[in-house]
């Protein structure tokens, strides 16, 4: 008789598939622990990039801030020097509406002097300046304009009104008008 030992058979197949078994065990170990690090890795990587994306931010935040500061303090100092530039323009017309007419009053004093003319009235409304006064001759009326023109009085061109009139003395004399208006002259 023959006796075939089957059971001898049956344990080496076992113990090829259990080996094999383990290599695929260890194989599928090492991609774990390759798929993990590489996991790991990568992590770090896009951390680091999300930091430094971070980081930038807060220093655009702080600049950003500097310069809002910035900006807010040069609208407050254009708007104080808007403000300024609008006082020194009022105390400009002020001044200049002071001595403008103590100007006029002295212009129009140093004229007279020397002619036979005399004035009855001076009336003087924002710019706009009439001098009404007589004299006994034209010619007199002529040199007060151009002596009212010689000291700076009179720099635009007057409008002159004379009207003949007889005295009492049958002696003739002039009424005349003249008005003008008076240029702000630049003080830069």
């Amino acid at each position: 008789m023959l006796e075939i030992n089957l059971a001898r058979q049956l344990q080496v197949p076992s113990v090829v598939h259990a080996e094999s078994h383990r290599r695929y065990e260890w194989v599928a170990v090492i991609l774990s622990i390759g798929i993990g690090l590489a996991s790991w890795w990568w992590t770090q990587v896009k951390q680091d990039e999300y930091d430094a994306v971070v980081q930038e931010k807060y220093v655009q935040a702080q600049s950003l801030a500097a310069t809002q500061t910035s900006l807010n303090r040069l609208e407050r100092y254009q708007e104080e020097k808007r403000r300024l530039g609008g006082s020194l323009e009022a105390m400009d017309a002020q001044e200049f509406n002071r001595k403008h007419p103590m100007s006029l009053l002295d212009g129009v004093s140093r004229s007279v002097e020397g002619l036979d003319i005399w004035l009855d009235r001076l009336h003087m409304v924002d710019q706009l300046v009439e001098l009404h006064g007589q004299s006994f001759a034209l010619e007199e009326i002529g040199k007060y304009i151009d002596a009212l023109e010689n000291h700076g009085v009179i720099t635009s061109l007057p409008v002159v009104e004379i009207l003949d009139q007889e005295g009492r003395d049958s002696a003739e004399f002039f009424s005349f008008m003249i008005r003008f208006v008076l240029e702000q002259q630049s003080t830069t």
